[in-house]
């Protein structure tokens, strides 16, 4: 009887270990993707501090601020015990991670390596330091006297709220540096917390985490630059109320002298206004304030013209009536703009 041995090429070789590999590899990779549940089997619960080191500038006209920040993230995973002394530390792409992106980032830059410590009992944490441009929808109706709110948004990627739960960490708070290098601005403080994302209604919400920083702009640089000037120029323009009618050259020689003040006031000061589609209070005030120097440029001309053909008690009276009207509607304009 003839007997027969059994031999496998180096290809069908490779092809059994492939087979092999494919039974195998599912099982165990699964313990790194999977979230590790709670242990009464609810959401993970993920630890979240931030702490803004400096908040660089804010552009008004790109909607947009600059910021400078530390991230921390911690969470428990008893599958990644281990019993060595100390912490290891691995590729944050090698664990299982809450996936967090910053929803409103632009251009970011990061410092640190993408890697996380590993503590004996399972407990991960993860640390990066990020700076870079957020976007952030700014309402400048009531500028420079506004007040903004700074968002960073933080969202999971691949879990909703009752998969995944972002806590405030109570052990490393959030905060803000004391000190930070932004004249214009004033911090009147901050909030954390929990806050779900839904980018539209027909997709279910993913967890998320809010860091919210309130401002409210300097206004002295404004009051000093761009309001005091102005309204100099205005009162400058009410001159000829006490200048004779019958010195009508000498009127309409300080009138469009104002308006051309006025003119070149306007090209130095556009640089500060944001560009924006809608008037906030400063472009209003500025608006009103140029019309009632064109209107006294207009009530110039009428009362020469009354003192030319004869009427010169009219214009006088026009003049005296002017020296109360203008003053009292350009006030009453200042209130209502800034102060209402």
């Amino acid at each position: 009887m003839a007997s027969h041995s059994i031999t496998c090429s180096p290809r069908k070789l490779g092809i059994l270990f492939l087979l092999w590999a494919t039974l195998i590899l599912p099982a165990s990779s699964e313990v790194l993707v999977k979230r590790p549940e709670a242990a009464d089997g609810g959401p993970t619960i993920v630890s979240v501090s931030i702490f803004l080191i400096d908040l660089d500038g804010v552009d008004n006209a790109e909607q947009t601020f600059t910021a400078n920040l530390s991230l921390d993230m911690r969470w428990s995973d008893p599958r990644l015990a281990h019993g060595q002394d100390g912490a290891i530390v691995r590729p944050i792409g090698e664990v299982w991670n809450p996936r967090l992106q910053i929803t409103n980032q632009q251009r970011l830059v990061k410092t640190f390596a993408e890697t996380v410590s590993i503590l004996p009992d399972g407990e991960v944490s993860f640390q990066q330091r990020v700076w870079g441009n957020f976007s952030q929808p700014l309402d400048l109706r009531a500028f420079p006297f506004d007040s903004q709110h700074f968002r960073l948004d933080l969202v999971s990627a691949s879990y909703g709220p009752d998969e995944l739960t972002l806590v405030s960490d109570p052990d490393l708070p959030s905060g803000i540096a004391e000190v930070l290098s932004l004249p214009d601005w004033q911090i009147d403080g901050f909030g954390v917390g929990a806050n779900s994302f839904q980018p539209n209604a027909s997709v279910p919400p993913l967890a998320g985490f809010r860091f919210e920083v309130r401002a409210s702009r300097r206004v002295g640089y404004y009051l000093l630059k761009v309001i005091f000037p102005l309204i100099l120029i205005v009162a400058m323009s009410w001159i000829v109320f006490w200048i004779d009618p019958e010195e009508s050259g000498t009127q309409i020689s300080v009138s469009v002298t104002s308006m051309l003040t006025l003119i070149a006031y306007r090209f130095m000061a556009g640089g500060l206004l944001p560009t924006i589609s809608y008037l906030t209070r400063l472009d209003t005030f500025i608006l009103i304030s140029t019309l009632l120097v064109f209107i006294t440029l207009i009530a110039v001309i009428v009362t020469s013209a009354l003192a030319k053909s004869g009427r010169l008690p009219l214009a006088r009276r026009l003049d005296r009536i002017a020296r109360i009207a203008f003053p009292t509607a350009f006030f009453a304009t200042v209130g209502l703009v800034f102060i209402a």
